[in-house]
């Protein structure tokens, strides 16, 4: 789970900066261009196609940690919550209950975890400077300590504790209106897991 969760999150980074560079560039600069089409038309006329991705490593930096985190802190807590509670299993509602609760913990979590480089993104694409991240990390110090990097945390976590939380209800909520079980989600990817085996072997 937290490779897939870390291979998804990196091909979705580099697959989102650009959109990124263009939003942040308009929202830090509104008199920049008067809409997101001329925004990208004027960074690529002046900064070049760089421009939309020399964040992407602070991208995954910032996503892989972040997707690795929700699921492992979802897991652990929807798990403390299950064992406490067995027939949370087996109730809708409390099934989705826990998973929003379970959602919120690790949406949490992975906020205080993805702040810093969601920080420095932003102070990368807020101006022309042609800063490196290590540069805007030194400047965001220099101008207010470590507590730059840190800032907008509270929003954040209220953001992505309800994103993830709701996911994870509607994920829980398709699979109860399907009748899939937990028990039965693991016994497929056991089978899966047998016939690639089976596979590899035989070739």
């Amino acid at each position: 789970i937290l490779a897939a969760a870390g291979i998804s999150a990196g091909v979705g980074a580099v697959l989102i900066c650009p959109f990124e560079a263009v939003r942040i560039r308009t929202v830090a600069q509104p008199d920049y261009a008067p809409d997101s089409a001329a925004v990208l038309a004027r960074m690529l006329r002046e900064e070049g196609t760089g421009s939309l991705l020399d964040a992407v490593p602070v991208f995954l930096l910032k996503n892989i940690p972040y997707a690795m985190t929700k699921f492992t802190i979802f897991d652990l807590a929807t798990e403390r919550m299950y064992a406490a509670f067995p027939a949370a299993a087996e109730e809708l509602q409390l099934s989705l209950l826990v998973s929003l609760l379970g959602g919120i913990a690790g949406g949490s979590a992975a906020a205080v975890i993805s702040n810093p480089a969601d920080a420095v993104i932003s102070e990368l694409k807020k101006n022309q400077s042609g800063l490196s991240p290590g540069e805007a990390v030194q400047q965001m110090l220099a101008r207010a300590g470590v507590s730059a990097l840190f800032v907008g945390l509270p929003l954040r976590m209220l953001f992505y504790s309800l994103l993830a939380s709701l996911t994870f209800v509607v994920y829980d909520s398709v699979r109860f209106a399907l009748g899939i079980g937990s028990d039965d989600l693991k016994l497929y990817l056991d089978v899966l897991d047998g016939a690639l085996g089976n596979t590899g072997s035989l070739s």
